[in-house]
């Protein structure tokens, strides 16, 4: 099994201490730091095999992901400077819980105030997730319930003598063209009473520079160029203002995010020759000392790019009556308090960036959310007499809204 404390070898500066690392013995988890009772509950959940049996005392490990100016400023071939958090085994159920204490939480916070982390099992797989930190100490948020397995076989495979690969953490192959991601909309039903009336969009309004959007990310066991699926998502901060112009309809307010490559190793122990994966796109023979299984790789943002971009949706979510709220002719809402709302297939990075799914025919795109605090403003003009209604709640709190001039 790979130790946690050698994937974090593997994931600094020093790569030639992994051939020696190889061959130690692997440390007690009980010494590795956040594996304790004490801290904030991170993430929990159960790691399962292929078969969906409970897979107790297995390593599940969480990572710190650096900042979008690390991302970006590293060169191709650099390992990803990640940094272990916590380290936990499996009970005997297969249920983990990785606890964190809160300085060291917050010294991971990168992106106004969101840490982006990732959870490891070398035997349930791996997935990316963002953790609000501001709160902290004082109101942590509560455990992101992430569960590993299931029917799909562990990232790295299985070794001969029923072990997981090693894994080397991912490096950077190249950074890739931005993408757009979707970070506002607003629909207007398209009536008598609604006409002249527009929407418009402000991201990153506001003078802190700290406006948040989460972006899904891909994992690919196929080949650089396909078979990508989702594997969580990403925080990147806007840091300076986009004003988008006035939409007198439906409209997807979108902006632009880099994007880079990244490419981890599956190896076997030193010297001994293992079985190959033939796959769509280099990877080498041998890391370090030993001989390469397969390579896996990684699509994800790495910054905001800047840049506007509106596209009109055809339809309209649904709202009911008890969620508008009635507006007078030459009025407006300039709403900043709206829950964050997930677009799905909302970052383009399939069209983007020429990535095809698993069939090599759909587009892999993710998932784009942007919360509307104080830094995004959405603005709704009425030149007649109407109603804004709230998909969920009423326009104080909702996630979406649709401007209409009379009731549903």
């Amino acid at each position: 099994m790979l130790s946690p404390a050698l994937r974090r070898v593997a994931a600094g500066p020093f790569q030639v201490l992994l051939a020696a690392a190889l061959v130690v013995p692997l440390l007690a988890f009980s010494s590795l730091p956040g594996s304790g009772s004490s801290g904030a509950a991170v993430a929990a959940g159960t790691v399962t095999g292929p078969g969906g049996a409970a897979m107790p005392g297995v390593a599940v490990d969480l990572y710190a992901w650096p900042s979008d100016a690390v991302l970006k400023a590293m060169k191709p071939g650099r390992l990803v400077p990640v940094r272990l958090l916590a380290a936990t085994t499996t009970n005997s159920v297969g249920k983990y819980m990785l606890r964190v204490p809160a300085a060291k939480l917050k010294a991971a916070a990168t992106e106004a105030g969101y840490a982006n982390l990732e959870i490891f099992s070398p035997f349930g797989g791996m997935w990316f997730f963002s953790y609000q930190t501001g709160s902290l100490p004082a109101r942590p948020a509560a455990a992101v319930t992430v569960n590993l397995g299931g029917r799909s076989k562990p990232p790295c495979d299985i070794m001969s003598g029923g072990q997981p690969y090693h894994f080397s953490g991912f490096m950077l192959l190249r950074q890739m063209k931005p993408a757009w991601a979707v970070v506002g909309q607003g629909y207007i039903l398209r009536q008598r009473k609604t006409a002249g009336d527009w929407v418009n969009f402000e991201y990153n309004q506001g003078t802190a520079h700290t406006q948040a959007s989460e972006l899904g990310l891909g994992v690919s066991a196929y080949g650089f160029e396909a078979g990508y699926k989702n594997a969580g998502s990403h925080v990147s901060t806007a840091n300076r203002t986009e004003g988008f112009a006035k939409a007198r309809g439906n409209a997807w307010f979108r902006t632009l995010f880099s994007t880079g490559l990244f490419r981890g190793v599956c190896f076997g122990r030193t010297g001994i020759p293992v079985p190959r994966v033939r796959q769509h796109g280099q990877c080498p023979r041998k890391y370090l000392e030993a001989y390469v299984h397969k390579c896996l790789w990684l699509v994800k943002s790495t910054g905001w790019f800047g840049g506007t971009s509106t596209v009109q949706p055809r339809r309209i979510p649904r709202t009911s009556a008890r969620y508008c709220a009635p507006h007078e002719a030459n009025s407006h809402y300039d709403g900043d308090l709206g829950t964050a709302v997930q677009w799905s297939g909302g970052f383009d990075l399939g069209v983007a960036l020429n990535i095809k799914g698993v069939n090599l025919k759909a587009g892999f795109n993710g998932s784009a959310q942007t919360g509307y605090d104080v830094n995004a403003r959405m603005y709704f003009n009425f030149g007649h007499k109407g109603y804004l209604c709230g998909t969920n709640r009423s326009e104080a709190s909702a996630a979406i809204l649709v401007q209409r001039g009379n009731l549903p």
